[in-house]
């Protein structure tokens, strides 16, 4: 029989070896931010503490050059388990989302069951996953191959509760321009066509159809250029909206209403609308129920309280949405912040370091660990992850 308490016990104890070169890497990352697909220190300070601990490093996948792919095993069949690490920050609020600390909890999973391995079976994996800050690099990585062979994967974010079961909604963005007629603003106005009008009809548009919404709809926006001079009537405006919503049913409803209310402001003004809606919505994330339940049981039996999902709780959206739709996934959330500190925030960048952040990088290292233990040595759990996997209903065209 498999000394199922023995084999979370070491790898515990392989994480808290190993918290100096997690925290490190962690407190870099916050110092040094770097933006999408540009994350060429922290892939290197990932994967200088992976190949330290015995793993196999392909730095570069494909056709993202900050992506990294680390493995050990399989020295016994078993499954692949693979612990996404993402590290790009946002610019202007750094490390506002806690990518140091997904990074950081990753790598540290990964040690975790790399100690284990050759008694459990299967193969460790941590994946680099650039770009998630807008930039869907996961989308590029499933569509280049490299989540093939994966059965099971899993990434923590850090926020105001534990919340194992997590969830994120699906999304989509539109660019949007109008193009109206320059004119001498005080002496004849009436000659112009006012582009800038325009966005902010749209705009209250949007604002008064919140009101006829459902409650999971979230819409948010900012105008990127308002015009040139105060002088002149603005003839060109540029603007970037997000919409979102829990399933891809509700978002395809919401986009007609929001692309009348910037054709309304069209027709109104006398303005040329130009708009770009994305080709393919981002999913709403496919949480694994059955491995939910397993990392919930094991981040209780590390002293944490958890609670469970509601609709509000993890109503962003990421590229881990997408692709789990086809790997078994769990993203929970993990309690690091007092409730009066929002994500994309300073205060959030502030809060992912310091002790707070540490405990959060170990207990996320910890739990995922065990949970990927719980897989690779009980036939039963895993078979109920991909059962729960097929119930989830059809998967989406990639």
């Amino acid at each position: 029989m498999t000394d199922r308490d023995g084999l979370k016990a070491a790898a515990r104890a392989a994480i808290d070896a190993a918290a100096p070169t997690l925290f490190d890497i962690s407190n870099r990352m916050h110092a040094d931010v770097e933006l999408a697909f540009e994350e060429v220190k922290a892939q290197a300070w990932q994967c200088a503490a992976l190949r330290a601990a015995g793993f196999a490093v392909e730095e570069g996948l494909g056709s993202l050059k900050t992506a990294f792919r680390a493995t050990v095993g399989p020295q016994r069949p078993g499954p692949c388990i693979a612990f996404l690490c993402e590290y790009d920050g946002l610019p202007v609020y750094g490390q506002s989302c806690g990518h140091n600390v997904v990074a950081a909890a990753g790598v540290g999973a990964a040690i975790g069951l790399a100690a284990v391995v050759g008694q459990t079976g299967g193969t460790a994996m941590a994946l680099g996953t650039p770009g998630e800050e807008g930039g869907g690099g996961k989308n590029i990585l499933y569509r280049e191959g490299f989540f093939a062979g994966i059965d099971a994967m899993m990434l923590v974010y850090p926020g105001m509760d534990n919340i194992a079961h997590s969830r994120t909604v699906g999304a989509t963005r539109v660019q949007v321009a109008y193009f109206g007629k320059a004119a001498h603003a005080a002496a004849r106005p009436e000659l112009g066509v006012n582009a800038l009008d325009a966005l902010l009809l749209a705009f209250n548009g949007i604002s008064a159809l919140r009101q006829q919404l459902p409650s999971d709809v979230r819409i948010h926006s900012i105008i990127t250029k308002g015009g040139t001079l105060p002088q002149v009537v603005p003839d060109h405006t540029t603007a970037v909206l997000t919409v979102r919503a829990n399933n891809p049913e509700t978002l395809a409803a919401v986009i007609p209403r929001v692309d009348a209310c910037l054709q309304g402001a069209a027709q109104m003004t006398g303005a040329r609308l130009e708009r770009t809606w994305r080709d393919k919505p981002g999913r709403e994330l496919c949480s694994n129920p059955a491995m939910a339940g397993l990392f919930d049981a094991n981040l209780r039996a590390l002293g944490r309280v958890t609670r469970p999902r509601d609709e509000l709780s993890g109503a962003w959206s990421g590229d881990t949405g997408n692709v789990s739709w086809f790997v078994p996934t769990i993203q929970p959330q993990m309690a690091m912040t007092g409730r009066d500190v929002p994500p994309h925030s300073h205060e959030f960048h502030a809060a992912s370091i310091g002790p707070a952040a540490e405990a959060c990088i170990l207990d996320s290292a910890k739990a995922m660990a065990m949970t990927a233990i719980d897989l690779a040595i009980d036939p039963a759990a895993m078979a109920a992850v991909r059962q729960a996997f097929e119930a989830a209903g059809p998967k989406p065209a990639a």
